[in-house]
């Protein structure tokens, strides 16, 4: 397991645990240490990030996230990570009023 996975399997308990700070700060250290040949993963990284703002309820942040990683899945074609923004939408519904979500959620439909 490399530097950057160990980083953001430590967020994601965290997240677990309900201590959303200390996890964002994990799950940055960690994607900041990926390659760049680990776009894939870097896709799936950023939707645990986009989950844990949803926890935190920050949707702005947690849009934002969600489409960064929507953009790197369509680009190189990681259909795994579209699965897991896909899992992810349904936490999007109660924000359909804030900016964005609704196009989101039907730029998603259409991947």
């Amino acid at each position: 397991m490399s530097p950057a996975d160990l980083a953001v399997d430590s967020g994601q308990c965290l997240l677990e645990l309900g201590r959303t700070a200390e996890a964002h700060a994990r799950i940055a250290e960690g994607m900041s240490l990926l390659p760049r040949a680990r776009d894939k993963t870097r896709g799936i990284f950023l939707t645990y990030q986009a989950k844990g703002y949803l926890q935190s309820n920050d949707v702005e942040q947690a849009l934002a996230v969600t489409s960064e990683s929507l953009d790197l899945a369509t680009r190189i074609g990681a259909p795994r990570c579209v699965a897991l923004i896909r899992d992810l939408a349904p936490a999007f519904t109660p924000y359909r009023r804030v900016d964005g979500v609704p196009e989101f959620l039907e730029r998603l439909k259409a991947c």
